[in-house]
Protein backbone atom coordinates (compact mmCIF):
# COMPACT_ATOMS: atom_id res chain seq x y z
CA UNK A 1 0.00 0.00 0.00
CA UNK A 2 3.04 2.42 -0.15
CA UNK A 3 2.39 5.28 -2.28
CA UNK A 4 -1.00 4.47 -2.16
CA UNK A 5 -3.50 7.50 -3.23
CA UNK A 6 -6.76 8.55 -2.31
CA UNK A 7 -9.38 8.07 -5.26
CA UNK A 8 -12.33 10.23 -6.52
CA UNK A 9 -14.51 7.83 -6.64
CA UNK A 10 -15.05 4.60 -5.00
CA UNK A 11 -13.15 1.43 -5.54
CA UNK A 12 -14.73 -1.39 -7.25
CA UNK A 13 -14.42 -3.25 -4.62
CA UNK A 14 -15.82 -0.89 -2.10
CA UNK A 15 -19.07 -0.67 -4.90
CA UNK A 16 -19.81 -4.02 -4.66
CA UNK A 17 -20.99 -3.71 -1.24
CA UNK A 18 -24.46 -2.28 -3.26
CA UNK A 19 -24.11 -3.99 -6.12
CA UNK A 20 -25.99 -7.03 -7.84
CA UNK A 21 -24.00 -10.16 -5.57
CA UNK A 22 -24.55 -8.53 -2.38
CA UNK A 23 -27.85 -7.72 -3.24
CA UNK A 24 -28.83 -10.93 -4.38
CA UNK A 25 -27.50 -12.44 -0.92
CA UNK A 26 -29.81 -9.96 1.07
CA UNK A 27 -32.52 -10.96 -0.43
CA UNK A 28 -31.74 -14.77 0.05
CA UNK A 29 -30.58 -14.57 3.34
CA UNK A 30 -33.60 -12.45 4.71
CA UNK A 31 -36.34 -13.17 2.16
CA UNK A 32 -37.91 -9.86 1.94
CA UNK A 33 -41.56 -9.50 0.26
CA UNK A 34 -39.88 -7.13 -2.20
CA UNK A 35 -36.12 -6.62 -3.32
CA UNK A 36 -34.65 -3.58 -0.97
CA UNK A 37 -34.45 -0.36 -1.82
CA UNK A 38 -30.83 0.98 -1.35
CA UNK A 39 -29.01 4.89 -0.48
CA UNK A 40 -25.48 5.26 -1.24
CA UNK A 41 -23.11 7.92 -0.14
CA UNK A 42 -19.44 8.69 -0.92
CA UNK A 43 -17.90 10.81 1.40
CA UNK A 44 -14.37 11.40 3.21
CA UNK A 45 -13.78 8.07 1.27
CA UNK A 46 -16.09 6.36 2.73
CA UNK A 47 -19.35 4.53 0.86
CA UNK A 48 -22.34 3.72 2.40
CA UNK A 49 -24.67 1.75 1.33
CA UNK A 50 -28.23 0.95 2.81
CA UNK A 51 -30.49 -1.49 1.93
CA UNK A 52 -34.44 -0.82 3.14
CA UNK A 53 -35.74 -3.30 4.44
CA UNK A 54 -39.53 -4.01 5.64
CA UNK A 55 -38.07 -4.38 9.16
CA UNK A 56 -35.27 -1.96 9.20
CA UNK A 57 -32.19 -0.73 7.90
CA UNK A 58 -28.54 -2.61 7.05
CA UNK A 59 -25.73 -0.26 6.76
CA UNK A 60 -22.79 -1.26 4.51
CA UNK A 61 -19.84 0.95 4.07
CA UNK A 62 -15.78 0.35 3.21
CA UNK A 63 -13.45 2.95 4.10
CA UNK A 64 -10.80 3.30 1.77
CA UNK A 65 -7.51 4.49 3.55
CA UNK A 66 -4.26 5.93 1.84
CA UNK A 67 -2.21 3.76 3.89
CA UNK A 68 -1.92 1.05 6.36
CA UNK A 69 -1.12 3.87 9.18
CA UNK A 70 -4.69 5.59 8.43
CA UNK A 71 -6.19 2.24 7.59
CA UNK A 72 -5.23 0.45 11.01
CA UNK A 73 -6.26 4.14 12.87
CA UNK A 74 -9.81 4.17 11.49
CA UNK A 75 -10.44 0.42 12.13
CA UNK A 76 -9.20 0.79 15.54
CA UNK A 77 -11.15 3.96 16.08
CA UNK A 78 -14.36 2.24 14.87
CA UNK A 79 -14.16 -0.31 17.65
CA UNK A 80 -13.59 2.15 20.26
CA UNK A 81 -17.03 3.69 19.25
CA UNK A 82 -18.66 0.56 19.28
CA UNK A 83 -17.69 -0.37 22.87
CA UNK A 84 -16.85 -4.00 23.62
CA UNK A 85 -16.24 -6.17 20.85
CA UNK A 86 -15.06 -9.62 20.18
CA UNK A 87 -11.76 -10.28 17.94
CA UNK A 88 -12.80 -12.43 15.07
CA UNK A 89 -10.65 -15.80 14.62
CA UNK A 90 -8.52 -15.85 11.52
CA UNK A 91 -10.77 -18.30 10.00
CA UNK A 92 -13.69 -15.74 10.60
CA UNK A 93 -12.09 -12.82 8.87
CA UNK A 94 -10.82 -15.16 6.10
CA UNK A 95 -7.41 -14.41 7.21
CA UNK A 96 -8.15 -10.46 7.94
CA UNK A 97 -7.80 -8.69 11.02
CA UNK A 98 -11.62 -8.37 12.41
CA UNK A 99 -14.00 -7.88 15.38
CA UNK A 100 -18.03 -7.82 15.81
CA UNK A 101 -20.17 -6.36 18.74
CA UNK A 102 -23.07 -8.10 19.99
CA UNK A 103 -25.32 -5.31 19.09
CA UNK A 104 -25.00 -6.50 15.61
CA UNK A 105 -21.58 -4.42 13.97
CA UNK A 106 -19.03 -6.77 12.27
CA UNK A 107 -15.65 -4.54 11.44
CA UNK A 108 -12.65 -6.50 8.79
CA UNK A 109 -9.62 -5.08 7.33
CA UNK A 110 -8.66 -6.01 4.19
CA UNK A 111 -6.23 -4.33 1.59
CA UNK A 112 -6.07 -0.78 3.19
CA UNK A 113 -9.97 -1.02 3.27
CA UNK A 114 -11.99 -1.09 6.58
CA UNK A 115 -15.38 -3.29 5.84
CA UNK A 116 -18.54 -2.28 8.35
CA UNK A 117 -21.85 -4.36 8.17
CA UNK A 118 -23.98 -2.91 10.72
CA UNK A 119 -27.04 -4.77 11.16
CA UNK A 120 -28.26 -2.46 14.49
CA UNK A 121 -31.20 -0.67 12.79
CA UNK A 122 -32.68 -4.99 11.68
CA UNK A 123 -35.28 -6.63 14.14
CA UNK A 124 -33.79 -9.21 16.83
CA UNK A 125 -34.11 -11.69 14.68
CA UNK A 126 -34.46 -11.47 10.76
CA UNK A 127 -35.78 -13.66 7.86
CA UNK A 128 -36.76 -17.14 7.85
CA UNK A 129 -33.92 -18.61 9.70
CA UNK A 130 -34.99 -15.58 12.55
CA UNK A 131 -30.83 -14.80 12.54
CA UNK A 132 -29.75 -12.59 15.17
CA UNK A 133 -28.70 -8.94 14.21
CA UNK A 134 -24.87 -10.25 15.08
CA UNK A 135 -25.32 -13.52 13.02
CA UNK A 136 -26.63 -11.38 10.27
CA UNK A 137 -23.94 -8.89 10.06
CA UNK A 138 -21.34 -11.93 10.27
CA UNK A 139 -22.98 -13.73 7.04
CA UNK A 140 -23.05 -10.67 4.80
CA UNK A 141 -19.54 -9.75 5.97
CA UNK A 142 -18.20 -13.46 5.21
CA UNK A 143 -19.92 -12.79 1.50
CA UNK A 144 -18.74 -9.86 0.79
CA UNK A 145 -15.18 -11.04 1.77
CA UNK A 146 -15.85 -14.20 -0.35
CA UNK A 147 -16.42 -11.36 -3.26
CA UNK A 148 -13.41 -9.58 -2.91
CA UNK A 149 -11.17 -12.47 -2.72
CA UNK A 150 -12.11 -13.40 -6.07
Amino acid sequence: MPGMTQAAAPSASALMVCGPEIRSDVVKILAPPHAPTTTTTWTDHLYTCTYHLPGGQLVLSVKESPNTASADAYFQSLRKQLGTTTQLTAAQGLGNPGYESESGTVVILKDGKTLRVDATGMPTASGPHQLSRADLAYEIASDILGCWSE
